[in-house]
């Protein structure tokens, strides 16, 4: 594999403005390659002037489901341009925007205006254009062989379907992950909707893992004061490869365990832990040659990826109930245990030392109670990170092993890369704050500790 082919090579359709749609921390910057495809030549040939990323790729090529002569709608908002026409039942819906950044050298960060779709889609112009398969510029040589898309993102206002259909050997034979824009409206006349998409992607070896973003529209504007929900009308969809399409289209180990590697990184990047997690079991059973992993562990995307696998094998085994009923039965025993002691203290002769005594009436108190509660879990997890630290002493757990090589550095312990510190020392604070709010949720209902 040539160097280059190590980078997640992201495609996105749809890029005026240089917009993309898998956003990492800036630590990533060299590990990703950017193509973006705009079908206005003219933006396209701006965009290409304007670019001093080597790093971006701009292709003015308008894509859809077959090589033919087409239309583009440049609408009032050029973002709304498309090769299908506006649906002009939708000209009086409206949706309340909120701008960031600087719109002509005034700052607009927050600042909100409602977009009327009479006004964002009406039609300024119309231009002749080449429609594209993508797989025929992909045969054609005008997608250079080592570009080929890992994640294909598109924005196109409707021909997102078509799209996916003259895709369909450049997606099986490359892509880990599909990002889309979809409707469930039809905002342009004969576009398919979010359940075609679905069905294709679901068809073609891809799990639909989540909504990235929702937009509501309302069919009636009213004054501020008057406003509440609207109908959902179009958002983004992610979809991740299924971990067994990617046996049969891999062709060597080495390849197998690079592109399982990719998918977990981006559903890392998008939030999808426990499924990177999954994707990353998956990638140590392929036994690659220990070469190709000693130099991806010079990339950040990769070497965050083994480091974060190797912090979950040292977490404790903290899991909550599986069974109902086991989680009634550990809650009666502790009532009942409770319900024990306190008959005990209750007993005539019964005796405190001094300092059982005064902790005992903190505690019994509704303040005292509520500090318990807190100070519990706290307790829990300096035990956890204790234990943790003396299974790592004692040289269990730790080294991600890819056949009898073990990859990355062994030395780190389990309390300076937690899985949390870890996520937000390569730039995912977001993430990290979601994992904890998930753990501080769910650790007092733990097996063995539910209170």
């Amino acid at each position: 594999m040539r160097q280059l082919k190590d980078r997640i090579i992201a495609h996105h359709v749809g890029g005026r403005g240089f917009g993309v749609a898998l956003n990492c921390p800036g630590r990533f910057s060299r590990d990703i390659v950017n193509v973006l495809y705009e079908a206005d030549d003219k933006c396209a040939l701006d965009m290409i002037a304007q670019n001093t990323n080597e790093n971006f790729h701009v292709l003015p090529y308008c894509l859809g489901l077959e090589d033919r002569a087409g239309k583009l709608y440049i609408t009032n908002n050029p973002y709304a341009s498309s090769n299908l026409k506006p649906n002009p039942e939708y000209d009086t819906y409206y949706c309340e925007v909120m701008l960031s950044g600087d719109i002509d050298g005034i700052s607009m960060q927050d600042m909100r205006y409602d977009a009327v779709y009479g006004n964002e889609n009406k039609v300024v112009e119309v231009r002749n254009v080449m429609v594209h398969a993508l797989d025929t510029l992909v045969r054609n040589g005008k997608v250079p062989g080592n570009l080929m898309p890992d994640f294909l993102s598109l924005d196109t206002q409707g021909s997102e379907l078509d799209i996916l259909r003259g895709a369909e050997a450049t997606l099986h034979d490359h892509c880990v992950a599909l990002a889309t824009e979809i409707e469930f409206h039809p905002m342009y006349e004969g576009q398919a909707l979010f359940s075609g998409i679905f069905d294709f992607a679901l068809s073609h070896g891809f799990y639909f893992v989540g909504f990235t973003y929702l937009q509501e529209i309302s069919p009636k504007r009213m004054p501020v004061g008057a406003r509440a929900k609207g109908f959902l009308a179009f958002g983004d969809a992610l979809f991740l490869r299924r971990i067994e399409s990617l046996e049969a289209i891999a062709g060597s180990s080495d390849k197998q365990h690079l592109m399982l590697l990719k998918l977990a990184f981006v559903a890392l990047n998008f939030g999808y832990l426990e499924y990177a997690l999954l994707v990353l079991e998956a990638a140590e059973q392929t036994r690659p040659d220990p070469a190709i992993c000693a130099r991806l562990m010079a990339r950040d995307c990769y070497r965050l990826l083994y480091e974060l696998c190797r912090a979950a094998k040292v977490l404790p085994p903290n899991l909550l109930h599986t069974q109902r009923s086991e989680l009634v039965a550990e809650r009666r025993k502790m009532f009942e245990r409770r319900y024990t002691l306190s008959a005990k203290y209750a007993e005539p002769g019964y005796h405190w030392d001094a300092i059982q005594r005064p902790l005992r009436r903190i505690a019994a108190t509704r303040p005292g109670g509520a500090l318990y509660r807190v100070v519990r879990p706290t307790w829990h997890r300096v035990r956890d990170a204790y234990r943790a630290r003396a299974g790592a002493k004692a040289g269990t757990g730790l080294g991600i092993e890819t056949g009898a090589v073990a990859v990355g550095p062994t030395t780190a312990s389990p309390s300076s890369s937690s899985i949390e510190q870890l996520l937000e020392s390569y730039g995912y604070g977001w993430l990290a704050h979601e994992v904890r709010r998930r753990r501080d949720g769910a650790e007092r209902y733990v097996v063995g500790r539910v209170h």
